[in-house]
């Protein structure tokens, strides 16, 4: 009686395809922070809302209660800047969770055509690029928006230039990301 053997063994049942579905499901938990930035974007856009309201109500209103020496038209205009420094907060987390969304939860790699295109995001450099861009925006925001507070009030001092200053160093790192990506 001869006993055949198989000529080619089967293949030992290997652990690797196991340690890499657990590893690709694991993209999932960056679900956690598209959520979390979407709720942050509510709540921003609601404050940014809610400040806009306050400034038409603080110039509007038949007796302004004064801030300090400010005038009814100076805090509102300092509550819209502040409005308009929620709503860029806002934004900036909405594109932070549509950013993430599409490079790590979405495998799908075509864009649809209804998505505008500053939200397309193809990979996580150009993530990074555009919030430096939008922190560049929020700076000069509350530059201004300090600005008109300290000159209305105490008048300007020198530790106030460390804004414009941290403004100018991002935009020169922008600059130098964007001459690596033409190179």
């Amino acid at each position: 009686m001869t006993t055949e053997f198989p000529t080619n063994p089967p293949p030992p049942k290997s652990k690797i395809p196991r340690l890499l579905r657990l590893i690709v499901w694991t993209r999932f938990l960056s679900a956690i922070a598209v959520v979390s930035s979407l709720l942050a974007t509510v709540l921003m856009l609601l404050i940014g809302s809610q400040n806009t309201l306050k400034a038409f109500v603080v110039f509007f209103a038949e007796h302004p209660e004064t801030v300090g020496d400010l005038e009814p038209g100076e805090e509102a205009t300092l509550l819209l800047l502040e409005s308009l420094d929620n709503f860029l907060v806002g934004l900036a987390f909405l594109y932070f969770a549509y950013g993430i969304y599409s490079l790590f939860i979405s495998l799908n790699p075509s864009i649809p055509e209804f998505i505008p295109q500053w939200l397309k995001v193809s990979n996580i450099a150009t993530l990074k690029k555009t919030l430096l861009e939008l922190l560049v925006v929020l700076l000069s925001v509350v530059f201004v928006k300090g600005l008109l507070e300290t000159v209305s009030t105490t008048g300007l001092h020198w530790d106030f230039l460390v804004i414009p200053l941290s403004i100018v160093a991002i935009a020169l790192s922008i600059r130098l990301m964007n001459l690596g990506e033409t190179e």
